[in-house]
């Protein structure tokens, strides 16, 4: 397995629709993987110049270059393997995403544990070796996850804590006020203090896509998840 033994597998996903991206992300995540997600391949690329990728999921239709230019990309740096997961379904698109150099060519939507089984299929396909299994989830479902007393810490599920901001701390209050129901965009803006009229809701963006890097370069599981065009849920 060369140095690929004792590691997770570190998977790119590149997709430019914000809650599928997050979706992605959060899904293989849960599964156990190292996953880093990105809106375009400019952010892609500069990630690549910092971190391994063993795996790059790819959208088509992305802002600036498209996915079958970066599967062509990509495909050059040696043996990196390419999951296309696109909209588009025509046989044109298929045979051309796979002479671009993408291994395993998937049409949206797919099942997350579709997803997690074709990732772990080509991770085998790529190393050569059958001794690739499923990675332990990063949690363990000791209890739930919650707030300090306080406010200012969060505490995963496990018991690791995490000091909060004042704006990640109000965040968190709002969702968690609603155990594993799904709380919409505009409140959540309003429990920040910012304008929930906001068209591109982008201070709220912000502050979730640094909560969760925090999260997770503190080694902190963070039960957030993405409702699809509605908000979000504290989902442990």
């Amino acid at each position: 397995m060369g140095n690929w033994a004792g590691k997770r597998l570190e998977i790119c996903v590149v997709e430019d629709e914000e809650d599928l991206r997050e979706e992605i992300v959060e899904s293989l995540q849960e599964a156990g993987f190292n996953v880093r997600g990105f809106p375009a391949s400019r952010e892609l690329y500069a990630s690549l110049l910092m971190a391994r990728c063993d795996i790059a999921i790819l959208d088509i239709g992305l802002p600036g270059e498209d996915g079958f230019s970066i599967a062509t990309r990509l495909r050059e740096l040696g043996s990196i393997g390419i999951i296309m997961l696109t909209a588009r379904s025509h046989m044109d698109d298929r045979l051309l995403g796979l002479q671009s150099g993408a291994d395993v060519y998937l049409v949206k939507p797919v099942d997350f544990v579709e997803l997690e089984a074709v990732v772990l299929s080509l991770a085998r396909r790529v190393v050569g070796s059958d001794a690739i299994s499923a990675p332990p989830p990063n949690h363990a479902p000791s209890g739930l996850s919650r707030l300090s007393a306080d406010g200012w810490s969060f505490i995963d599920s496990s018991g690791r804590s995490m000091l909060l901001t004042v704006q990640e701390s109000l965040f968190l209050k709002a969702l968690f006020a609603h155990p594993r129901e799904t709380v919409v965009r505009e409140d959540l803006m309003l429990a920040i203090g910012a304008d929930p009229y906001e068209s591109d809701f982008h201070r709220l963006d912000a502050l979730i896509s640094r909560l969760r890097k925090k999260a997770s370069d503190q080694g902190v599981f963070l039960p957030l998840r993405t409702v699809r065009g509605c908000g979000y849920q504290i989902a442990d």
